[in-house]
C-alpha cells in the first residue's frame, strides 16, 4: 500500500469516526418513535433483583406512567392506559424496560425510571415524529421488491460502528 492511499484511508477512518460521534441518532439518551407506531424505552440495571421488585415511571409532566410494585403492575396514569407494556418474567434480571404503543405526538419529552431499592434512575427524551413518506418511483416492467420495514442504522449500530472505528483506525495507521 503506498503512502499516499495510506494516508488517504487513515483520513478515511477518521471521517467515519466523527461522523458517527455527531451523528444524533448515536445518542443512547434519546429514544425516538413515529405516531401511531410502538417504541421501547430501556430501564436496565446491570445485575439481578432481589424479588418483589418496585420501580416508577413518570413522564414530563410527572404522569405515572407506569408502577410496577411488589414485581406487578399497579398504577397507570388513564392517559397510559391500554397503551404501556412491561416484561414482568424480566425484572428479576434487572429489565424494567416499557414498551409504548400507539404513539402521539405529546408523548414527546423526557421520561425517567427508579428503582429505588438500588438507587438506580434512568433518564431518557422521547421524540416523536410523522413517519416519513416514502416515494417510489421505477419504470414499467422493472422488477420491484419492497420491505414492509426496511433496513435501518439504529442507535446501536451507531454507536457499535464508532466502537469498532477507533481500532481500524489505529490498525490501518501502524500498516506502512
Amino acid at each position: 500500500m503506498s503512502s499516499c492511499q495510506h494516508s488517504a484511508l487513515c483520513i478515511l477512518v477518521v471521517l467515519m469516526c466523527l461522523l458517527c460521534t455527531l451523528c444524533p441518532a448515536s445518542s443512547q439518551s434519546v429514544r425516538t418513535g413515529f405516531i401511531r407506531d410502538e417504541v421501547l424505552l430501556p430501564c436496565v440495571y446491570s445485575e439481578q433483583l432481589s424479588e418483589p421488585v418496585t420501580a416508577f415511571w413518570r413522564d414530563k409532566d410527572d404522569k405515572v406512567v407506569l408502577d410496577i410494585i411488589n414485581s406487578r403492575e399497579d398504577k397507570i396514569d388513564p392517559k397510559f392506559k391500554g397503551r404501556v407494556v412491561s416484561f414482568p418474567d424480566q425484572y428479576k434480571n434487572g429489565n424494567l424496560s416499557i414498551l409504548i404503543k400507539g404513539l402521539r405526538a405529546d408523548d414527546a419529552g423526557p421520561y425517567d425510571c427508579n428503582i429505588p431499592k438500588v438507587d438506580y434512575q434512568a433518564k431518557m427524551t422521547l421524540k416523536v415524529t410523522e413517519k416519513p413518506a416514502v416515494k417510489l418511483t421505477f419504470k414499467a416492467g422493472d422488477p420491484v421488491s419492497v420491505s414492509p420495514r426496511g433496513a435501518a442504522v439504529t442507535a446501536s449500530s451507531n454507536h457499535l460502528l464508532t466502537l469498532l472505528s477507533a481500532p481500524l483506525f489505529a490498525l490501518f495507521c501502524s500498516l506502512k
